[in-house]
């Protein structure tokens, strides 16, 4: 791209610059937003990853939204997206040239005021972490956002080089709380241990409903099910077609389709990997590597194998979910498993970052298990209206095994307990336990 197209192309996604607004319509505040407060003076490079369409650009056009309404300039504001763009390798440094030399006309070096650099899904760009990291040490008076769409990227490539110079928020999905929340309806958080319905509990069950139908991707809340199922296919395409081809090898893309669907249909199942390569006439290293991919692009999420040691975590294969439920728009997955996926990403995303599986050889088995301070929480997920305490034998052989006074069940509507042998095992409502917060 020659200067005179890429300088055009800079103006035309900054219209602050000449009265315009960075947001068209109301937007929802996400959790992690303080967070990004604290930090929008700092330093430090602030860096977003996650899946497409999770609504990392928005939460930068917040940003932006916020330090215009607090005073700064616009043309001290530079946003700009690389997820059309082929890569090139120095085009940051092309970037802040063209801005400096023609929009605020001054030199890096002598700022007379801070500069605030948005830089939008910059995997796509070789070594960005190279090229931000040398603007970075030179101690010009610039904050950098950055944002991207593959872990592998971000986290394991060319982020590394920004070690200690850069703070990396994971963005997922809505959570039940933040689909509330553009509802107009903010429910104060609630430790997992101190639970109970709130006033609202009839609405909420209503909005829970259309949550679990809809996902969480806020883009899609307006249309049909046929237009949601089509745009989901739409995004997952250029995942595939456009982030994953570009980042990494990938000869049979039918197969990292199939590997991907499959996982959809049989969310919360454990890997079978000969199962797997058989079906899609591929490797089973194929397979292992093309899981990889798809965890790094953020689709689906991974859970271990619970024992207390390393060497049996290892040989143990994966359970593998939908990053998140409104994949099942794509393909029919029974409800149970629908259930499992809801909470496990809940779990995993919004508790703890500690979550297993578990099972025995006698095929007793545990959905979820939560480690934290050393302390084990097996979790069973029952989406029925009534649980028998017979199909809990495999919480309770694991609450044996382990020592563990405390157990819950997740239940379609069900909230209870259940105390046996000195153990106690809470039961749930879904719709209660999605709105538990790390305590």
């Amino acid at each position: 791209m020659e200067d005179l197209e890429l300088l055009n192309e800079i103006v035309s996604q900054n219209p602050w610059w000449t009265g315009g607004a960075p947001l068209k319509e109301k937007t929802t505040t996400r959790d992690i937003w303080n967070e990004v407060l604290e930090e929008i003076d700092g330093k430090e490079v602030t860096c977003f990853v996650g899946l497409r369409r999770v609504g990392k650009t928005i939460l930068m056009k917040q940003a932006i939204q916020h330090l215009l309404e607090n005073g700064i300039a616009p043309k001290r504001i530079l946003y700009f997206s690389f997820d059309a763009m082929k890569k090139e390798e120095t085009i940051i440094r092309r970037l802040l040239t063209l801005y400096s030399r023609n929009i605020i006309q001054e030199v890096p070096n002598e700022l007379s005021s801070k500069v605030f650099i948005f830089l939008d899904e910059v995997q796509k760009i070789k070594e960005w972490g190279e090229e931000v990291k040398s603007i970075y040490d030179k101690g010009w008076d610039i904050k950098f956002f950055v944002s991207g769409s593959s872990s592998m990227n971000i986290l394991k490539g060319s982020g590394e080089s920004l070690v200690g110079r850069i703070k990396i928020h994971r963005i997922h999905p809505f959570s039940f709380r933040e689909f509330l929340r553009q509802n107009d309806m903010e429910i104060e958080k609630m430790p997992l241990r101190d639970l109970k319905p709130p006033l609202q509990a009839e609405k909420i069950m209503l909005l829970f409903d259309r949550y679990m139908e809809l996902g969480g991707f806020p883009e899609t809340y307006s249309l049909t099910k046929e237009g949601v199922k089509n745009t989901l296919k739409t995004w997952i395409d250029l995942v595939f077609y456009r982030d994953i081809v570009n980042l990494f090898e990938v000869k049979r893309i039918d197969a990292l389709e199939g590997l991907f669907y499959s996982f959809v249909k049989e969310s919360g199942n454990i890997v079978n990997y000969a199962k797997l390569a058989n079906s899609l006439n591929t490797k089973f290293e194929t397979i292992k590597t093309y899981i990889e991919y798809l965890d790094n692009s953020f689709l689906i999420e991974k859970s271990q194998y619970y024992s207390g040691s390393r060497i049996k975590i290892s040989e143990k294969n994966f359970k593998i979910y939908a990053s998140d439920h409104a994949f099942f728009h794509l393909e029919d997955t029974e409800v149970g498993l629908i259930a499992e996926t809801l909470v496990f990403n809940h779990c995993k995303k919004h508790i703890w970052d500690d979550v297993f599986y578990w099972k025995d050889a006698k095929g007793n088995e545990v959905d979820i298990v939560i480690l934290r301070n050393k302390t084990l929480l097996p979790i069973e997920v029952k989406f029925k209206s009534k649980v028998d305490k017979k199909a809990l034998k495999g919480l309770f052989s694991f609450m044996d095994k382990y020592n563990c006074k405390n157990g819950i069940v997740v239940t379609k509507n069900s909230l209870d307990s259940i105390e046996s042998e000195g153990k106690e095992i809470r039961m749930i409502p879904i719709w209660l336990f999605l709105l538990a917060n790390q305590s």
